[in-house]
């Protein structure tokens, strides 16, 4: 068996998030453009939460794995075709909502499996074992509540915590509050076994629940082994869980710093190098009520502090609720695209200043209405980052490909034409202030006893299906039932808040 290794997770991390080290523009600055919406709608009555790139047949065109939440109990994978198209590759039966996946050889066979948890009444840990050309086997349950598996699953992480060689599995509990650890003690009749060997509880000392989402492993400390980072909707925070020895014992919780009279909410995560000095910070959209959105960086001391944090500049569209940053134009920065919620859009903000946290509004075109995921990755094969999202509500996977001419050399539509795509492209035209978001209800979701936008963040993640716009309107699916106990009264935070 191949050992999985702090430094090879984390490069493969970085690869996946189009990780770039941050350094002085070699060339004058151009703005970002990008072609048209390329669109592919999935079966109703499914509703995509996220989704993972892989080329999962071989064939060198980029193909997908999308988890959902769906009345039907199924999960998708995409083929890619020329074009940036997509096409089913396989439909997977699940026993309830997946919110998360990723893609890992758990068995130790050479071979990427799906790795996704079940929510439900009855959650599980389960994997889907991959046998080749894009295909996996039936879903085979690893771990459950009879092995103490908390409520709610919603983030998956995979990687080898206790250096043993092989790839374990850490599970954000949404509505349990907490992460759960469970460890890969090998191969019995050729399927791993797990148990649970850890559980971190989150915001115990913080005022509101802390309704754990986006969970990543990654050695963010520098000591070669993976710890767990996790965003928290419930007060706006980042979670670091150190790993010790194999083991994660408590996290660090630092809030998102205050922008005007405002606490922005948090409702994803990315990890990635945004300052060049090699290790990993955290970037997050910064959703707001009252004022333009913005994005956030928690930025690593290099011990896995987040202390310092920076804002940078979003667009007035929406709210700001999924993030990918890339470095999109080659000039070896990384720039951002946010993903937008009622009404939905991207976008797309390219970095100015390689030295400081600072952007210019390049595009921000309006289009569906809950941008849930996003990611960067050459679709089209000519060597630049394109974007590939999904629009919740609409079943939507969109891609717009990069027309944007790169100081590295790469670009240009490489097929554009041949498959009949349309190639028109999206120049940057002055963003005016955008309409009035969509109103929802007012409701304290998280319980620290205030509206905010944490509790919009919350909102929202609770979405199976189109909410209205009616103004006041009630959601059209509650969130995740609170736990009994009542939250802890607020603790003066000790962290150095950051200026905006």
């Amino acid at each position: 068996m191949k050992p999985v290794d702090a430094i090879s997770v984390t490069a493969l991390l970085a690869t996946a998030v189009g990780l770039g080290v941050a350094r002085p523009a070699t060339a004058q600055e151009t703005p970002l453009t990008f072609s048209g919406l390329v669109t592919f709608v999935l079966p109703e009555p499914f509703f995509p939460t996220m989704f993972r790139v892989r080329d999962l047949d071989g064939d060198g065109l980029v193909d997908l794995a999308v988890a959902g939440r769906d009345p039907e109990n199924r999960l998708f994978t995409l083929k890619g075709g020329p074009g940036a198209t997509f096409t089913i590759l396989q439909t997977l039966e699940t026993d309830g909502f997946t919110d998360w996946l990723e893609l890992a050889d758990l068995d130790g066979d050479g071979v990427e499996d799906l790795v996704t948890a079940w929510k439900g009444d009855v959650p599980r840990l389960v994997y889907h074992r991959g046998i080749g050309n894009g295909q996996f086997e039936p879903a085979v349950v690893l771990a459950g509540v009879e092995m103490g598996m908390g409520r709610d699953p919603q983030g998956v992480a995979v990687g080898d915590f206790d250096g043993d060689g092989d790839a374990d599995v850490a599970l954000s509990l949404y509505s349990g509050l907490h992460v759960d650890v469970f460890t890969n003690n090998g191969l019995v009749a050729g399927k791993p076994v797990f148990e649970r060997t850890g559980r971190v509880r989150l915001g115990t000392f913080l005022g509101g629940l802390s309704f754990p989402r986006v969970l990543f492993a990654a050695d963010v400390d520098g000591d070669k082994d993976l710890d767990l980072v996790v965003n928290e909707l419930g007060g706006g925070r980042l979670a670091m869980i150190r790993n010790e020895g194999g083991r994660f014992v408590r996290a660090v919780e630092t809030r998102a710093p205050r922008i005007g009279d405002e606490r922005p909410g948090i409702s994803s995560l990315q990890l990635v190098d945004l300052d060049g000095d090699g290790d990993l910070d955290a970037a997050l959209p910064g959703l707001l009520i009252a004022s333009a959105q913005k994005v956030i960086a928690f930025l690593n001391d290099g011990s896995g502090g987040f202390a310092e944090r920076a804002v940078g500049t979003g667009a007035d569209i929406g709210y700001a609720f999924a993030i990918a940053c890339a470095d999109f134009d080659g000039d070896g920065d990384l720039d951002a695209v946010t993903g937008q919620a009622l009404p939905g859009g991207l976008a797309v903000l390219r970095r100015v200043n390689s030295a400081a946290f600072d952007f210019e509004v390049d595009l921000a075109p309006q289009f569906g209405s809950l941008i849930r995921h996003l990611e960067a990755a050459d679709v089209d094969n000519d060597c630049d980052l394109d974007i590939i999202g999904i629009d919740g509500p609409a079943r939507m996977v969109f891609v717009r490909r990069n027309t944007t001419p790169q100081q590295s050399g790469c670009g240009g539509l490489a097929d554009a034409g041949k498959q009949g795509e349309d190639p028109a492209v999206e120049r940057p035209v002055p963003i005016p202030k955008g309409p009035d978001r969509e109103p929802v209800a007012k409701h304290d979701f998280d319980q620290d006893g205030v509206h905010t936008a944490s509790d919009i963040a919350v909102w929202l993640n609770s979405l199976r299906r189109a909410p209205s716009s009616a103004a006041g309107a009630a959601p059209v699916s509650s969130p995740v039932p609170a736990p009994a106990a009542s939250p802890v009264s607020p603790a003066p935070s000790r962290s150095k808040e950051a200026k905006p």
